[in-house]
């Protein structure tokens, strides 16, 4: 199925067509890599915790596993480890998908772990040319 465009006002080019379905978009500010590592996630009210996975991660936040995620707008904190170092940050819940996981969006990360987060990156991004996920 093709979608037309048409004349408008939008950004897409005029006549331009999309195979498939409209795509949305990307409202995304960093680039996500993938990035499976061990994390703690506590919610700053209640104090529960849980241990899961990353899925990936970017400057601006990360993407956890859980089969329960937290209600948008919950402040947490967090915990990434692997087995070189760890990065702590403060985030807020930004999206949930029920039995997949949530969105963090970090809020607040020390110097010392934005460090380290960017050593993450600049290793994922360099293990990633080449390969589309």
């Amino acid at each position: 199925m093709a979608y037309y465009s048409g004349p408008s006002t939008n950004p897409i080019k005029k006549n331009q067509l999309s195979i498939g379905r409209p795509r949305q978009i990307e409202r995304r500010r960093a680039t996500r890599h993938h990035f499976v590592s061990a994390v703690e996630v506590i919610n700053v009210e209640s104090r529960k915790q849980l241990i899961s996975l990353t899925r990936n991660l970017s400057l601006c936040g990360c993407f956890v596993t859980v089969k329960a995620p937290s209600p948008k707008g919950t402040r947490v904190s967090l915990k990434i480890s692997n087995s070189k170092s760890n990065f702590s940050a403060v985030g807020d819940v930004t999206h949930n998908l029920f039995d997949e996981g949530m969105g963090i969006e970090f809020v607040q990360v020390e110097g010392k772990d934005q460090a380290v987060l960017e050593e993450w990156l600049a290793e994922a991004s360099a293990n990633a040319v080449g390969h589309e996920f």
